[in-house]
């Protein structure tokens, strides 16, 4: 079964794949992962990678989408985390893991140790900036998603991660 998971940051993401792949058994693959490959091999961090090559060569997205592709023809039994992998994994269960706005700063807020109006300003810039990019590139695409494009949609807002993971694996069971 290959499993793709859509999420805005902090929605809970990385705690989710993490018990679920370990849940299931599955290799795990991310966009993320591809693109922290490609940054080390050209000497940036991941944050520089993006800011100096990603949002300034609108074939990047093309050649990572290629990649994720590429992945998904060679591999089974997997879940792929990516703000785009359920359109381009199109045999895939599809997953969005939402979280209200509110909760994600909240979130960012814990971990990052910012005041909150950087964390707004920043978040609402970085996600403004994504929408444009995606738009300008895959017109056809909507971008954020809407959730009846998924196969589950599940707010993680109030939710542990535990409870999440068995959701997901009693909607596995019925697939």
């Amino acid at each position: 079964m290959k499993i793709t998971i859509f999420w805005l940051a902090w929605s809970g993401t990385s705690t989710i794949w993490k018990l679920l792949t370990r849940e299931l058994n599955y290799t795990f693959m991310s966009s993320w992962n591809i693109m922290r490959q490609w940054a080390k091999e050209s000497g940036y961090t991941i944050y520089e990678f993006e800011d100096k090559i990603v949002k300034k060569d609108d074939s990047f997205d093309i050649k990572l989408d290629k990649k994720v592709e590429e992945f998904w023809k060679n591999n089974d039994n997997f879940i792929f985390e990516s703000r785009l992998a359920w359109n381009f994994i199109a045999d895939s269960f599809k997953i969005f893991l939402h979280c209200d706005e509110l909760e994600r700063y909240k979130r960012i807020n814990n971990r990052e140790w910012l005041f909150i109006d950087e964390i707004i300003f920043k978040t609402k810039k970085r996600e403004s900036e994504l929408v444009e990019r995606y738009l300008k590139i895959y017109p056809n695409i909507k971008f954020p998603p809407i959730k009846e494009e998924f196969d589950l949609f599940i707010d993680s807002t109030e939710k542990q991660p535990e409870e999440i993971i068995k959701i997901i694996l009693n909607n596995l069971e019925k697939n």
